[in-house]
Parts: structure tokens; C-alpha cells; sequence
């Protein structure tokens, strides 16, 4: 399956709110006390003529395979009010933990971090390596729109696209166990732009904790995550990689699954 993404979407699975840089409503204001890495997308439906939504599948028609990534620009106000980018990619999927590994370190030149000990009857579901799209405030993100959209002008195009270079690599572990559904995520870190933070959904709650000596945050879910139920999110020693892992179960048991999970991690 292709996985798109618009400008408001990142690949860590974070919004951060367009309104703390555009001046648009729902901003969380700076300073804020929110640590939760848990949010959900923005969807706006801006009207999209019939022509343009012919360029696109135009733009389309050939599948993406594993590894290629694609930016798509829309030169049109009506149909992309805020000069927005929609990235494309397909992920490189594994069912082995050794082959997955031997990719990453392709892609990376680094070792594929997996726990050393897991729960009773967790079991592999699948790896999934996946490229590190440009935030939107980004200046990356920006310079690629401004030379696609000046690409798209002096060729009087209404909508242009081109492949773009796999870079960097974030990775997704999933495990199952009799439904339950735990992922280990890692993700190159990143700053926000000055005056703007990460936004909390209703229902959220938050628990500092520290683990092997290492600062962490956990999150009980509250109704807006799908089924996922809670969170435990910490960093590399470095600073340079976030992780994340997730499950579909909130127990004291699961809690104190994912802290031992943690714990492993941490140790290597």
C-alpha cells in the first residue's frame, strides 16, 4: 500500500498544529505544559475540481514499488489555498527481524534496535521501514515547495511532481499476542520552531516517569487513538532518536510490560 502524506501529517505520527505558525485557529500557546506525543491530523476538505483530480491520477498512474518516494505540488489557489506538498512513498515491509536488520543497516549504516527479551507468547508481526518525511514548518520541507512550485509556474502546470531521495529511515516493530497489539517505534528527533508545541487530545493523561535512569513519558490513551490505548515514549542518550512504544491494552500488567521493554532497550 502507497502511504501518502499531506503537509499537516508527519511521519512521527505527531500534529503539530498549523495554527501556532500560520495564525489560524486551535494553536496550543507556547509554554504549554502538554508532553503528550499522542495527537491526531487535521483533515480540511478543500474542493478539488474534476481537471486537477484528472492531473493527479495522471500524475499517479504508475505504482510506487518499495524504497521510491514522490512529491506532488498543486499549482492552483482554489484546490491548494495553503501551497501545500503531498508526499508519496512505499515502505520496505519484512516478516524477519534479520532481514529487516540487514536493510536498515543498508539504508542507515546503524543497527536495527530490537528488544532483547519480550513478553510471553509476543510474537513478530512485521518490520516496516519507513522514510523521514520534512515537517512542514521544516526549512527543507519549504525550499522543496518553492522549487516545485516555481517549477510549476515557468512550465504553466497546474500540478507536477518528481521522486525524491530516501534519506533517513524511522522503523516500526509490530508484535501481537492473543489481540493485544504492542509497537516499537524510533524516529529521528527533531525541534520545533520557536512558539509552538505538541498538541493534547481530551482525555490524555500523562505520567512522568524514569527508567534505567532514563526520562520518560507515559500516556493513558483517551478516546481519540483508534485502539490504541497507551503510550510510553522516551529518547536516545544523545538526544537524537525518539521511541515510542504503544499497545492496545491499558493494564497495570501491560504498563509494566512496556517499562521492562524499556528497560531492555535502554541496557544495549
Amino acid at each position: 500500500m502507497t502511504i501518502k502524506k499531506s503537509a499537516a501529517i508527519t511521519a512521527l505520527s505527531l500534529l503539530v498544529l498549523i495554527g501556532a505558525v500560520s495564525g489560524t485557529a486551535g494553536a496550543v500557546p507556547a509554554g504549554s505544559n502538554n508532553k503528550s506525543k499522542a495527537t491526531a491530523p487535521v483533515e480540511q476538505n478543500t474542493p478539488v475540481s474534476s481537471t486537477i483530480e484528472a492531473l493527479i491520477a495522471k500524475e499517479n498512474t504508475v505504482p510506487l514499488q518499495a524504497g521510491e518516494l514522490k512529491v506532488l505540488y498543486v499549482n492552483d489557489k482554489k484546490s491548494n489555498p495553503h501551497e501545500t506538498l503531498s508526499i508519496s512513498y512505499m515502505p520496505y515491509r519484512f516478516s524477519s527481524i534479520n532481514e529487516a536488520a540487514q536493510k536498515f543497516f543498508s539504508l542507515s549504516g546503524k543497527s536495527l534496535l530490537i528488544p532483547t527479551s519480550l513478553p510471553e507468547d509476543y510474537k513478530l508481526q512485521d518490520v516496516v521501514l519507513n522514510p523521514v518525511i520534512p515537517m512542514f514548518f521544516s526549512s527543507e520541507y519549504k525550499t522543496l515547495r518553492d522549487q516545485l512550485k516555481a517549477k510549476a509556474q515557468a512550465g504553466g502546470k497546474k500540478v507536477i511532481s518528481q521522486s525524491l531521495k530516501w534519506s533517513n529511515t524511522e522503523t516500526s516493530i509490530t508484535y501481537l499476542r492473543n489481540g493485544e497489539r504492542v509497537n516499537l517505534r524510533s524516529a529521528p528527533a527533531y525541534t520545533l520552531p520557536e512558539g509552538v508545541t505538541l498538541a493534547q487530545l481530551p482525555g490524555d493523561q500523562d505520567e512522568s516517569l524514569t527508567i534505567n535512569g532514563v526520562e520518560a513519558v507515559y500516556t493513558v490513551f483517551g478516546p481519540h487513538h483508534g485502539d490504541r490505548k497507551v503510550q510510553l515514549v522516551w529518547s536516545s542518550a544523545d538526544g537524537s532518536v525518539d521511541y515510542t512504544l504503544t499497545s492496545t491494552k491499558n493494564t497495570a500488567q501491560t504498563k509494566a510490560e512496556l517499562e521492562a521493554l524499556v528497560t531492555s532497550l535502554t541496557a544495549q
